[in-house]
């Protein structure tokens, strides 16, 4: 698992483990990656019994545009993985500065329990992209 130093390893069947399998699996997805179009498919993990399962979403779905729409349909710890673009907003000198930057996003549901995490995406023309350090979304 990619726990930083000095962390506390998820327990088992946690929200926090839940959320560990999909970012894990979201860093080997672009790390395998060898083409600079590559996109990651959203998926959803739902802990289970005997481990977590991952199963694909479809891609132009309401669960993939948002998958709060139906975490309370969930009764398990269960955790998303999609990517996206967001507005990023900078205050210059000279006024505010936007510009669109890709992420992917890990959102963790468990009840009225929520964890949200992003990482960004960085892309160079003709090299497979990189996908940056997973930190909290407040």
């Amino acid at each position: 698992m990619s726990l930083e130093r000095e962390r506390i390893p998820p327990l088992l069947g946690s929200l926090d483990y839940v959320a560990e399998v999909a970012k894990d699996w979201a860093t080997h997805r672009f790390a395998a990656a060898n083409r600079s179009d590559f996109v990651l498919a959203p998926a959803r993990f739902d802990l289970h019994r005997h481990g977590v399962r991952r199963r694909r979403v479809a891609s132009g779905s309401a669960e993939a545009q948002s998958p709060l729409a139906v975490a309370e349909q969930t009764t398990r710890p269960t955790a998303w993985c999609r990517g996206d673009v967001t507005m990023i907003l900078i205050d210059t000198e000279t006024g505010t500065v936007g510009y669109e930057q890709e992420i992917v996003e890990v959102l963790a549901v468990d009840g009225s329990e929520l964890l949200a995490e992003a990482a960004f995406v960085a892309r160079a023309p003709g090299l497979p992209p990189c996908l940056g350090r997973f930190r909290p979304v407040s």
